[in-house]
């Protein structure tokens, strides 16, 4: 493995500097001079106006995440159009995008994988974005520019790396009557003009109420701590390094109900730790006017344990429950250079680009049939190729070639197309062939216990899919429209399934290959802006086929999606009101079961549809060194929904309630950045 990881980096480092030139444009000016929420990164040769980009970005900008008030990267994406996120009060938030289950979705910070995933997803709940300065979307896949688990799209955080002052001090808090409150800090100083330190440190509390006078509450406490530094030097010209880490530490109570109250009460606790930390290097910089490099190598630690303890009351004494414990553990090394052109007015542009990845896998539940560690490699190279015939038209197209230690990978490759017929209107158009290897988890976990039984399958097949997306935009003086439409086909889509029932009754669960599942829909959009008043509203009908059995391969599920949000300001007095609204529709899960005469069934889970809404109103002060804001989230008060069918037919780590959780309820939350510069600008 070592020999291909050095080939890497030799040929990333190659690349960096062959065609570096002493042309002096510092890259941060690219931010100062334009609007950053304009300049999109993810999937592109170099930083470019998102109104120039190939593919559709979606941003979500810092003052948006502010004005929601968001404690996590799950608290912003809950007002998105085409994405839906789940709650689970074990495993925290996982979402959906497209209808495609959120392992096939991306998770990046700068680029760079979040490995760990809780469940089978990204636990969103974890992200903490005070250090992020945007999030860029991407629908559809991007397989050939990032890999396996981009099948269904990107999310890329951006992250807050620049400073105006010689030294900054940032400070944010923030109280929210749910159980909420968060502290953070963030420390800069210019060490020379080409070198900048920071630091930043923080905590998250969640402390809901209990339901009842015996402990017991729905949703569980937590805390969580964060802790990072970087380093940035300013090389030469406009090529800049960025050293840094990261460090995250969570600590989840899931209290039990008090059993026996009247004599000798006792209680079954579970408490979930989770650490993650992130070592990077990243480089990035133009050679001259016409060419853009970026590379990054990183390391990556995910551990998640889970400590059970019987507490007695009367005695207080905790004691360790023999056989409850576990700790799992995985690693991750990723490098990746990319090196492109970056002349717009060019007829022909190229990327090219080197990915390596490795994983490992540990733990009391991850087994192989020898006995040792489990490990996976993806070693990849990549090709995309633009061209230009005439000025408003543009096509696009990209291959990856792959080696993959377990799975045979086949080439994957996109086609994306831009026409603008008119000033006003653009008109995009893509198809994209993705892959997705199984995970180390879905290959080789085992849990067995009294409550339990979810095993893995080593005979599993990687995933490929086809996605199809056309796009229209319009855009006159303060009015724009959307509309796109998209299909998803997904061959051998890995699932969790229930194969049967052991003699007590439960649930068995084993992962799976489905034959194929398929999504299509549409989103429209409308936005008008007039002097501080602005409205953008949405529609997003979603179909989806997951089929069973055989007799099921056209039945469609529906899912409708609305959002809207208004803004207003007034600029004397540097004040700002903003709403957020969004309806999400049921939704149908088909499962297989048994019937009393043991014959196969088909049956349906079905989840209500909610809606969320939240108010805020922001105000700046002192020069906008201050600024505050004030809230409501979840004015509707949505708790839970009801849900019909059996909750453990599609995810195990929950019973037959016949409820899901969604939010603690309304709540009131007031957030302050304080932002303090000392020396010039």
């Amino acid at each position: 493995m070592a020999r291909y990881f050095f080939a890497f980096i030799f040929v990333g480092s190659f690349a960096s500097h062959l065609f570096s030139q002493d042309e002096n444009n510092p890259l941060d000016s690219i931010y100062w001079n334009i609007d950053l929420d304009d300049i999109v990164i993810t999937a592109q040769f170099a930083p470019t106006d998102s109104k120039n980009a190939l593919h559709t970005i979606r941003t979500i900008s810092s003052k948006t995440i502010q004005q929601r008030g968001a404690n996590n990267l799950s608290d912003v994406l809950n007002q998105e159009l085409n994405i839906r996120i789940n709650q689970d009060l074990i495993l925290g938030s996982s979402m959906s995008l497209q209808g495609i289950s959120g392992q096939n979705v991306q998770i990046m910070v700068d680029g760079v994988p979040i490995i760990g995933r809780v469940g089978d997803d990204v636990d969103l709940s974890q992200i903490d974005l005070n250090q992020i300065e945007k999030i860029e979307i991407v629908e559809g896949p991007l397989s050939v520019q990032y890999g396996t688990n981009a099948l269904g799209g990107v999310i890329n955080l951006i992250t807050k790396k620049s400073q105006l002052h010689t030294a900054e001090v940032n400070i944010a808090a923030l109280a929210e009557t749910a159980g909420w409150t968060n502290y953070h800090a963030t420390g800069g100083i210019r060490l020379t003009p080409d070198v900048l330190f920071k630091v930043h440190g923080g905590q998250n509390h969640f402390l809901p109420a209990s339901e009842d006078s015996l402990r017991g509450s729905i949703w569980n406490p937590k805390l969580q701590t964060n802790l990072g530094a970087s380093l940035r030097y300013n090389w030469v010209n406009d090529h800049r390094i960025i050293l840094s880490g990261e460090w995250f530490d969570e600590k989840v109570d899931d209290l039990g109900e008090v059993r026996r109250p009247q004599f000798k009460p006792y209680a079954f606790d579970d408490y979930y730790l989770t650490n993650r930390g992130t070592i990077k290097a990243l480089h990035e910089g133009s050679c001259g006017k016409k060419w853009y490099t970026r590379s990054s190598l990183a390391y990556s630690n995910f551990t998640r344990y889970k400590e059970s303890y019987r507490l007695d009351f009367e005695t207080d004494e905790k004691t360790q429950l023999a056989g409850e414990q576990d700790t799992s553990r995985f690693t991750g090394l990723n490098a990746r250079t990319v090196f492109a052109t970056k002349d717009n007015d060019a007829r022909f542009q190229y990327q090219i680009g080197t990915e390596f990845n490795y994983e490992t896998a540990d733990g009391t539940r991850i087994k192989t049939e020898d006995g040792n560690q489990p490990d996976i490699l993806d070693l990849a190279a990549f090709g995309v190729l633009r061209y230009k015939p005439i000025q408003n038209f543009q096509l696009q197209a990209g291959l990856r070639y792959a080696y993959n230690s377990k799975f045979s990978t086949p080439l994957t490759y996109t086609l994306n197309g831009k026409w603008d017929p008119w000033t006003n209107l653009n008109i995009r158009f893509s198809y994209g062939k993705g892959f997705r290897s199984p995970t180390l988890k879905e290959l080789y976990f085992y849990f067995i216990d009294a409550n339990h039984y979810i095993v893995g399958n080593k005979d599993l097949q990687a995933e490929t899919s086809d996605n199809y997306q056309l796009q229209f935009n319009f855009e006159k003086n303060k009015f724009s429209a959307g509309i796109s439409t998209f299909y998803n086909n997904i061959k051998d889509k890995i699932d969790l399934f229930t194969f049967d029932e052991g003699s007590t009754g439960q649930l068995q669960y084993a992962y799976f290959n489905r034959s194929q599942y398929t999504s299509y829909g549409a989103n429209l959009t409308l936005g008008y802006d007039i002097k501080n008043f602005g409205i953008k509203v949405g529609y997003a009908p979603i179909a989806q086929n997951a089929p069973v059995i055989q007799d099921e391969l056209d039945a469609m599920y529906w899912v409708n999606e609305f959002n809207t949000s208004l803004s207003y300001s007034i600029p004397k007095w540097d004040i700002s009101f903003n709403t957020f609204w969004k309806m999400n529709d049921k939704v149908v899960f088909p499962f297989q079961t048994t019937n009393d005469q043991g014959e196969t069934i088909i049956e349906n889970r079905i989840e209500d549809g909610y809606t969320l809404s939240d108010c805020s109103i922001s105000k700046s002060f002192w020069s906008r060194k201050i600024n505050l804001t004030a809230g409501v989230k979840n004015i509707l008060d949505v708790n839970s929904i009801a849900t019909q069918g059996n909750a453990g037919a599609n995810n195990p780590h929950v019973g037959d309630e016949g409820t899901q959780a969604i939010s603690p309820g309304r709540s009131y939350f007031v957030s302050c950045k304080i932002n303090l510069g000392f020396g010039k600008e």
